[in-house]
């Protein structure tokens, strides 16, 4: 009878410790961060910029303040990037038709910024952050940096330059393009592990 006592603590004991490996496991696997995004980054703040129909003026509200609206076919749509004293946030979500949007960054250089297209096939998103004219040459220039994005078959997040959302010293302007395929571009910021 011992024996028997024994044996079904043991399966008993066993039991508990795979299932308690199987929860770990399980959940270790599903607070993973996505592809190239380093284990032990943490997830600060997120937003999408998301493709208006083109033409029209969205007229709605900013939500939870994580999305930021420009027109499908956009030239030149305008993003200011500001500095807040405290945290990132939307604080104008509508850069569609002639209306800039604002987004409030906080300590950028200590961050790390990802960036992945979705939506439609061929979707494009361009941004350019603080441009300048070069009259000779007629080119237009990208002072601070450039995001260039087309939805191809897979998606995966790829760094931002993080002086494109560094506004400790001054305010940036992006100046953003689309073409009619794009949908939705993803920005996530990451302190670092």
């Amino acid at each position: 009878m011992r024996h028997s006592e024994s044996r079904n603590h043991l399966s008993y004991a066993l039991a508990s410790i795979f299932c308690s490996l199987l929860l770990v496991t399980a959940t270790t696997t599903a607070w993973a961060n996505p592809k190239p995004i380093p284990a032990g980054s943490k997830l600060v703040f997120n937003f999408n910029v998301i493709g208006y129909p083109a033409g029209k003026t969205y007229g709605g509200d900013c939500g939870d303040g994580h999305r930021i609206f420009v027109n499908r076919d956009a030239k030149g749509a305008v993003v200011r990037i500001l500095n807040s004293t405290t945290d990132w946030s939307i604080v104008d979500c509508n850069a569609t038709s002639d209306h800039a949007a604002a987004l409030a960054t906080n300590q950028a250089g200590i961050y790390d910024i990802y960036v992945r297209i979705l939506g439609k096939m061929g979707g494009n998103l361009h941004v350019c952050a603080d441009t300048l004219s070069d009259f000779q040459n007629g080119e237009t220039l990208c002072q601070v940096g450039t995001i260039d994005l087309t939805r191809g078959k897979q998606s995966k997040f790829q760094i931002a330059p993080s002086a494109m959302f560094d506004a400790s010293l001054i305010d940036l302007i992006w100046t953003v393009d689309t073409n009619a395929d794009f949908r939705i571009a993803q920005f996530r910021v990451y302190s670092r592990p």
